[in-house]
Formats: structure tokens, C-alpha cells, sequence
């Protein structure tokens, strides 16, 4: 056998491989597109223009790199999850670094304290939570989003574990694109959570709030909109003015985890029965006995 023949028999060889990779990587696409397609008419129905829709994922693909996604070989978390879930508590819950991070927070509250006292003032709700939450969620707006929100949103949708979950959120997010919210401000998380208090685009549309009176809902660079969102979105999910977000507890022997989460929620006056105590002693009071509470277990 001559040397050309062999070259052309190794040709022949890598191309028979390269093949099936290029007939994968195309029916992939078409996958996605077809996937895509299916997407419009849910979104026309919302009120979302054949533009705003060609334009958000004119280009777009999927990035397979963030967490939370059914493929092959990944694990459910991928590379990283929700720092809730993935961290030790001591390490979320880091006390150095919260008590730096109130510290930073100071000033702030002197420079809003007009915007927190009208806040304060029309949703009952507390100014130190507001200031913790965008402290937390964005380091008081020094932490940059590293995403593209409607790009995480779609590969969410299309390859996540919560498909339908996300679907809602990337239709929300196109609601949001339509109603004039630039698609430069749409940065978001892994999961698609946007602006200085991180809102998931299903708490834009009913809680965005404009609380400067400049006409636009801005959770993006107004401190006041932001601030003034997630106290509108606090307030709708139950908020009760004068009253902390939540009370330590001691769970009694013999509870478990099937106790725990929104929907169990009941009145701590049920909680007590239940066997379940203030942390140091301190009783419930007659006020508190009929709120409505849910199990939180920071700590697994």
C-alpha cells in the first residue's frame, strides 16, 4: 500500500469521525430553535412584540456552564450552586463579614433617609432590612452581575431541572424588555435575578416600584426604586409592620424537615403547641401568638 493511500484512508478515518460531532452539534440546534419557536406564542400572548422577541435571542446560545442544569454527566448542582445550599452556614452566615458589611451601611442610611422614611412610611417596612438586603445581595451595589439575564434565563428554561419554573421567568424577562427596561441593564445572577436587590423578573412586574417620582421603576441605579421595590415585595408576601422578619428558635426532639418551608406555614400559636421555644427563654407574647410563621433552618 502506497503512502498517499494511506493518507487518504486517514483522511477518510478522521472524517467518518468528525461527522456524527457535526450531525449532533446541528440537530443540538435545531433542538433549540424548535424549542424556541414554541416560546413565541406564549410570549405574544403576554403582550410581547415579534421585535422585542427577535431581538433578545437574535445569536443567543445557550450557556451550558452555569449550575442547575439536566445534562449528561453534570451533577445537579454543576459547578456551583446557590450559596444558601452549597455553603456551610458559618461560611454564609459569616459574622466578620455581616458585621463589616453593616458597618458599610451606615452611611447609606443617613444619605437615603428621606427615600427610607418615605418607604418606612407607605409599606410598614423596616429600613434595616431593606439596607440588609441590598447589602447582601449586591454589596450595597459594588458587586457587578456577571450575566446576561435573558441568556441564563433561557438555558435555564431549555436545559435546567426547574424548566418550567424558568420558562415563566425568561416570558417575565421579555415583559420586562418590551416594557422598556434595556436589555444593557438586564446583568443578573446565574439564576437570572436582577438589579441592586436582586429581583427575579416574576417580582419585577407586580412589586417594581417608582420611589424617586422620576416616572421610570429603576431597580438597576436607583438606590430609592430598589429599596422601595423590595419593601413593596416584603409587604405583599405578608411583611407585618413592627415586627421582626423572623424570631430563633429550639426545635423540640423529634422534628424533622417535613415541618419546614412556606407551605407549613401556621400561627406560632400552633408552633407552640407543637413544642417549639423562643431561644433564651423568652416567652411569646399575646400579640405574637396569632402571626403566621414558617420553619427556616439556616443551619440544615
Amino acid at each position: 500500500m502506497d503512502r498517499s493511500t494511506i493518507r487518504t484512508r486517514a483522511a477518510a478515518f478522521v472524517l467518518s469521525l468528525a461527522m456524527p460531532f457535526w450531525a449532533a452539534s446541528a440537530r443540538a440546534d435545531d433542538t433549540f430553535q424548535t424549542w424556541l419557536a414554541a416560546v413565541w406564542p406564549e410570549a405574544q400572548a403576554l403582550g410581547v412584540s415579534r421585535a422585542t422577541f427577535d431581538t433578545a435571542f437574535r445569536g443567543l446560545e445557550p450557556d451550558f456552564s452555569i449550575p442547575d442544569l439536566a445534562l449528561p454527566g453534570r451533577d445537579k448542582l454543576g459547578s456551583a450552586g446557590q450559596a444558601e445550599f452549597t455553603r456551610a452556614p458559618s461560611e454564609y452566615l459569616d459574622r466578620a463579614y455581616l458585621m463589616r458589611l453593616a458597618e458599610s451601611a451606615k452611611p447609606y442610611a443617613t444619605r437615603y433617609r428621606a427615600a427610607l422614611d418615605k418607604i418606612e412610611a407607605e409599606t410598614g417596612v423596616d429600613r434595616y432590612a431593606l439596607l440588609a438586603i441590598w447589602g447582601r445581595e449586591t454589596a450595597l451595589g459594588t458587586y457587578k452581575l456577571p450575566h446576561d439575564a435573558v441568556r441564563v434565563l433561557t438555558t435555564l428554561a431549555y436545559a435546567g431541572r426547574r424548566k418550567e419554573l424558568f420558562r415563566k421567568e425568561l416570558l417575565a424577562a421579555l415583559q420586562m424588555l418590551q416594557s422598556g427596561v434595556a436589555r444593557a441593564d438586564m446583568k443578573s445572577s446565574w439564576a437570572g435575578a436582577v438589579g441592586l436587590t436582586q429581583f427575579m423578573p416574576t417580582e419585577y412586574l407586580p412589586y417594581a416600584r417608582d420611589m424617586d417620582g422620576d416616572g421610570k421603576k429603576d431597580i438597576f441605579r436607583s438606590v430609592p426604586d430598589a429599596l422601595g421595590s423590595s419593601a413593596a415585595q416584603l409587604a405583599g408576601k405578608g411583611w407585618v409592620a413592627g415586627h421582626p422578619w423572623g424570631y430563633e428558635i429550639r426545635i423540640p426532639p423529634g422534628s424533622d424537615c417535613s415541618l419546614e418551608g412556606p407551605l407549613q406555614a401556621r400561627s406560632i400559636a400552633e408552633w407552640a403547641q407543637l413544642g417549639f421555644v423562643r431561644s433564651g427563654g423568652k416567652p411569646w407574647t399575646p400579640d405574637q401568638m396569632p402571626l403566621a410563621a414558617y420553619l427556616m433552618s439556616p443551619a440544615g
